[in-house]
């Protein structure tokens, strides 16, 4: 939220419920921004979000639910970012809204990461968030900075060259969605007759991550505080003039792992 406020972005949650209703969930589980009353569900009808699946004659207290999800609007209300999943208990993190919102990157300053150095380049694997909750999809950053004068490759490439890639080993109770890798840009090797494409200096691959019900099951006895997330990364460094042997480094980062909301007692 201070993120955001000193970016002069405001967050707003919007239902159909009563205000009275409003008031006590606030009250109820602390919140820190405001909620909307959107009676007969007139806004959420006119951005096109009903939940069609619910029909008046079936349900007259469940109809006129949204589906859920985040909008990002400019200060014109022009919608910039929409946060929009097929299942209803998933929701966008805070910490990837921030991200899209302010148009870049933000590790956390208490964010879980794991880093590695070498002589040409340094790894850094970090959450968006402070720690990973239920069906909230949060984004892994793997960022690689660079030594100046080298490149790294991607998509498809002649025989003896290696890509860049990062994988994360299948981990019961996470959810790893579809990596976004960055553009890349053309460079000529003209020695080599090729033009291929390259990342140079600072490159972000965002892994979406999610807590699944295996990790957060009520009967489990002993549920985990932290989710271990076992992250690889493999690459080819190259100057113009010199290309390294392909690497394949490994880091893990330790997650919190965030209890389920319940209410706060009174």
């Amino acid at each position: 939220m201070e993120d955001l406020a000193s970016d002069n972005v405001k967050v707003y949650g919007i239902s159909y419920d009563p205000q009275s209703s409003l008031t006590d969930f606030v009250d109820q589980y602390d919140l820190s921004y405001d909620l909307l009353s959107d009676v007969d569900s007139e806004v959420i009808k006119k951005f096109g979000i009903l939940n069609t699946l619910i029909a008046p004659e079936d349900s007259e207290r469940m109809y006129g639910l949204p589906f859920p999800g985040v909008y990002v609007t400019d200060e014109s209300g022009v919608v910039t970012e929409k946060f929009f999943y097929r299942h209803y208990a998933s929701r966008a993190s805070a910490g990837s809204i921030v991200d899209s919102a302010l148009g870049d990157v933000l590790m956390p300053k208490e964010a879980p990461n794991e880093s590695l150095r070498n002589d040409q380049v340094e790894i850094t694997a970090f959450l968006a968030d402070e720690s990973l909750k239920f069906e909230v999809r949060s984004v892994l950053y793997v960022r690689l900075e660079l030594e100046e004068g080298l490149h790294v490759y991607s998509g498809d490439l002649p025989k003896g060259y290696v890509a860049t890639t990062v994988s994360i080993d299948e981990t019961p109770g996470l959810r790893v969605g579809t990596l976004s890798y960055p553009a890349t840009r053309p460079k000529t090797f003209e020695a080599l007759g090729v033009t291929l494409d390259v990342y140079e200096g600072v490159v972000e691959i965002a892994v979406p991550v999610s807590l699944t019900a295996e990790v957060m099951n009520w009967t489990l006895p002993d549920k985990p505080e932290v989710m271990e997330i076992p992250v690889r990364v493999d690459y080819q460094a190259c100057s113009e003039t010199v290309c390294y042997r392909p690497k394949t480094e490994t880091l893990t980062v330790s997650a919190p792992v965030s209890p389920l909301s319940m209410p706060r007692r009174r």
